[in-house]
C-alpha cells in the first residue's frame, strides 16, 4: 500500500474551524468587557445620584415629598346639566379608595 503524501483536507477544515471559534470567542470577550465597563460607569453615576437624593430626603420635611391632592381642600366640581336627586345645592363628599398591588 502506498502512503499518500500531501495535505489532509479534513485536518485543515478542522484547524480552520478551531481558529474561527477562537477569533469569535475573543471578539465576544472584548464586547463583554466593553459592555461591563459601560454598565459599571452608569451604575456608579446612578449610585451617586441615589446618594444625593437620600441625603436630600433626610434633610427635607416629610410633607415636602407628599404627592397628590390636599385632602383638606374643598374642590368645586361643575355638574351643570348632570342628572341628580335631592337638593341642587347639597354638599357632596367624594371618597376615593385605591389598592396598589
Amino acid at each position: 500500500m502506498e502512503k499518500r503524501r500531501g495535505v489532509d483536507s479534513r485536518g485543515l477544515v478542522a484547524l480552520a474551524g478551531v481558529v474561527a471559534l477562537v477569533v469569535i470567542s475573543l471578539a465576544n470577550w472584548r464586547a463583554v468587557q466593553r459592555i461591563d465597563r459601560v454598565l459599571g460607569e452608569r451604575l456608579s453615576r446612578l449610585t451617586g445620584r441615589l446618594g444625593r437624593v437620600a441625603t436630600e430626603m433626610e434633610r427635607a420635611p416629610v410633607r415636602a415629598f407628599r404627592r397628590g391632592p390636599d385632602p383638606n381642600w374643598v374642590y368645586t366640581i361643575q355638574a351643570d346639566g348632570s342628572p341628580f336627586r335631592g337638593k341642587a345645592g347639597a354638599p357632596v363628599t367624594i371618597a376615593e379608595f385605591s389598592d396598589f398591588q
